[in-house]
């Protein structure tokens, strides 16, 4: 072919025998104008392979530098996290409401952020908004968050200590966060919704469990503490006395206060009266009613809590003694069995320093269904009575259980079906990832609650 092709610019081609001959005036202007097109031709070709192969090297090395700037602009949020939450572990808390991290040199580029207060739910649950930029040869990325203080009612269910008769079993559903700083046992066939976390290096079934993780598990996690409970008895305290509603201490062992939510049909209040010994009887007060919106959010009570009703508005109640749930608690703007509905902005947190126990009522015999985050720091979220009389249906939560020891809210048969107490239908209410009950107690961390990347123009 290179012979031929060589002929051609001489002015010679190949006859049908295959010798060469000599091209005529006609047929050499027209051999020479394709061939000059095919070199031209060529030559674009080549052009536009180098151009292309010089677009592509730009493109990866753009890409390459947009994904460091990326990575710097994180590196910026995880600097500010880690500023702030210094600040508010101190010695005493601080809560800065501005500040920045200019041009902070970090590999091959740099980032800046800043980040200022953004208010919050009470006075105990600051938000900032940050916004970092990474940059790296001129080549930059941008991320805006919005961080808060991370509080317990993060966890669906979280406890501190179990033993060898607590056990998820068959019928047991939980779509939330699950960890637990000691064993978790399975006897069956449990549902988990979100990833489960023990600080223990594996989780303990029989042979039969067949529980299903939809977001995994993790073992051998670090230990997250628990909220001390004196600090947050005179925490809470030292709040009611402020602008909450304080329950002093009452005579009698069996003294308590029973409190209503929205009795008689009184939607954004609270009702409470007293039980406590008067010479050698126990009597009631008369009803005392309370208007939420007069209230910073908080009550406290000395002694022990009897607690039922719909809530219309945002509240946590916190006893030095029990939480005892009579019947269901419900959010007023709810469906019941399916929790807050959309844009519900009720929210209810209790905080105890002794149990919090689902009683043995009437009430209680078919169902219970709680809308609540609830912490117990001495013990347990439990059943009151879990071994005795038939099955009582489900133990339906909506919200978030932290505890200090896994409460007993059922006794099962050896395959995991339930003979005495609850099935466990816990349900985590999503908007405690941005949000917390007044006052409610907190991790010592901060939380991203929203992330936003803005994209440059190109």
């Amino acid at each position: 072919m290179r012979n031929l092709f060589v002929a051609a610019l001489l002015g010679f081609k190949q006859d049908g025998s295959g010798r060469l001959r000599k091209i005529g005036s006609g047929e050499r202007g027209a051999s020479l104008i394709a061939v000059m097109a095919l070199t031209t031709a060529v030559l674009l070709i080549g052009a536009a392979l180098f151009i292309f192969g010089t677009a592509e090297h730009d493109l990866v090395t753009y890409q390459a530098e947009e994904a460091k700037a990326f990575y710097l602009a994180e590196a910026g949020i995880q600097r500010t996290k880690a500023y702030l939450t210094a600040k508010m572990n101190g010695t005493p808390p601080q809560y800065p409401a501005s500040g920045s991290f200019t041009s902070e040199a970090l590999g091959h580029g740099e980032y800046t952020t800043t980040f200022r207060s953004a208010g919050g739910m009470g006075s105990t649950f600051t938000k900032y908004d940050v916004v970092s930029i990474g940059q790296v040869n001129g080549v930059k990325s941008e991320i805006h968050v919005t961080i808060g203080k991370e509080t317990f009612a993060k966890y669906l269910w979280f406890t501190n200590q179990s033993n060898f008769f607590r056990w998820f079993t068959s019928n047991d559903n939980l779509d939330g966060l699950v960890h637990c700083n000691n064993w978790i046992r399975i006897n069956g066939d449990p549902w988990f919704g979100d990833k489960v976390t023990t600080t223990r290096d594996r989780i303990l079934m029989f042979p039969w469990s067949r529980p299903t993780f939809e977001k995994g598990y993790e073992v051998s996690v670090d230990r997250i503490p628990v909220p001390n409970r004196n600090k947050l008895r005179t925490d809470l305290r030292g709040a009611a006395q402020s602008g909450g509603l304080l329950l002093g201490n009452l005579i009698g062992a069996q003294a308590r206060y029973e409190i209503v939510l929205a009795r008689n049909g009184a939607n954004g209040f609270l009702s409470y009266r007293s039980y406590r010994r008067q010479g050698h009887h126990y009597v009631h007060s008369s009803w005392v009613d309370v208007n939420l919106t007069t209230l910073n959010g908080l009550v406290w009570a000395e002694e022990t809590v009897w607690l039922e009703g719909t809530l219309d508005g945002r509240l946590t109640i916190g006893s030095e003694g029990n939480i005892c749930i009579r019947d269901d608690v419900l959010y007023l703007d709810s469906t019941p069995g399916s929790g807050p509905n959309p844009g519900c902005d009720d929210m209810l947190g209790l905080v105890s320093r002794g149990n919090i126990i689902v009683s043995r009522t009437t009430p209680n015999d078919n169902d219970c269904e709680i809308h609540a985050a609830m912490i117990a720091l001495q013990s347990s979220f439990e059943v009151e009575d879990p071994a005795v009389g038939s099955p009582r249906g489900d133990l339906i939560v909506y919200g978030s259980i932290t505890q200090s020891h896994w409460g007993r809210v059922c006794v099962f048969e050896i395959a995991g079906w339930i003979v005495h107490g609850y099935s466990r239908q816990y349900h985590y209410d999503t908007r405690m990832q941005s949000e917390a009950p007044p006052f409610y107690p907190e991790t010592g961390c901060y939380l991203i609650t929203r992330w936003t990347e803005v994209l440059p123009s190109v």
